[in-house]
């Protein structure tokens, strides 16, 4: 018996082993990535102060018609790689985004026509079954598939740009993109931070560092959602937060990756964006919960 476990963990360290090396050489770069924000033109944007002396600001040009309802956005890392032990994996994912009657989502580990998909296009498929709009950021291309970021949104998406991220090991990504809906221009940006916890915290917190200065480029009023692959009280989070680019909509909400017991899923948003509600939900398929948060734009020039 003792014989039959040591195989077995023998096996287990040989496969991981193997996968360390497979994306080692094949997706790991020694550096990729730079930062390099637009510049801002001042007529653009104004920059005041809130009551307790916080930077806030909003678009000068832009009219931002009175909501209806709150919009309502999703960050969600779907985990796309278990579709190779789950073929439901999509479909599982798609009703989770279609029962919850989404705006806006933001999606992380999406692949398309990779091994890890059996070969299938996630994207085209989410599209489908939830009948929303949405593009597509790779991170990285590797034997004719790719591995990256998307939006999905009811609204119509006017632009959209990928920048790639300053990074050490597998390639990050910031989706920036324009969405109208319901009268209204807003800037998404989506992100999927380096991973590797303590030991990528210095390349994590210049990509951290690149975000507040890219999201300051912004003429709309913006969002700003992930996974960020750190908890809120890491060295690097707490610089961004001083920063202040954005306020932190998705605040005391719990664990997002329930294996750490930690929150590393957020949605931050501009200043000019009222919070009116923002959670977590008990919904499985993936590794990480789905977050949402509910805005409501209340900020006038």
């Amino acid at each position: 018996m003792k014989h039959k476990k040591r195989k077995l963990i023998l096996g287990a360290l040989a496969l991981l082993l193997l996968v360390f090396l497979y994306r080692f050489f094949t997706v790991y770069t020694v550096r990729s990535g730079e930062c390099r924000p637009r510049p801002v033109d001042p007529s653009l944007r104004l920059l005041t102060r809130d009551e307790h002396g916080a930077p806030v600001s909003y678009p000068e040009r832009i009219g931002f018609p009175p909501q209806r309802r709150p919009l309502v956005v999703m960050t969600y890392n779907i985990a796309g790689h278990d579709e190779l032990i789950n073929g439901d994996h999509i479909r599982l994912i798609s009703d989770a985004i279609r029962r919850l009657h989404l705006d806006v989502v933001a999606l992380q580990e999406v692949h398309r026509n990779t091994w890890q998909a059996r070969f299938h296009d996630q994207f085209t498929e989410l599209e489908s079954r939830t009948g929303l709009r949405g593009v597509f950021a790779p991170s990285y291309e590797q034997w004719g598939g790719q591995y990256g970021i998307a939006l999905l949104t009811r609204g119509q998406i006017v632009q959209w740009e990928a920048h790639p991220l300053p990074c050490i090991g597998e390639p990050r990504t910031l989706l920036e993109t324009t969405i109208r809906i319901e009268g209204a221009t807003i800037n998404v940006f989506i992100t999927h931070l380096t991973t590797w916890g303590r030991l990528n915290s210095k390349i994590r917190a210049e990509q951290l560092h690149c975000l507040a200065r890219e999201v300051r480029t912004s003429r709309y009023p913006y969002i700003l959602a992930g996974d960020f692959n750190t908890h809120p009280q890491s060295p690097e989070m707490e610089t961004f937060r001083r920063e202040n680019a954005a306020q932190l909509a998705t605040q005391e909400i719990g664990p997002t990756f329930p294996r750490w017991k930690e929150q590393i899923d957020y949605i931050f948003a501009d200043y000019g964006w009222t919070v009116r509600s923002a959670r977590t939900w008990p919904i499985e398929t993936s590794d990480h919960l789905p977050v949402t948060a509910e805005l409501m734009w209340e900020r006038s020039p």
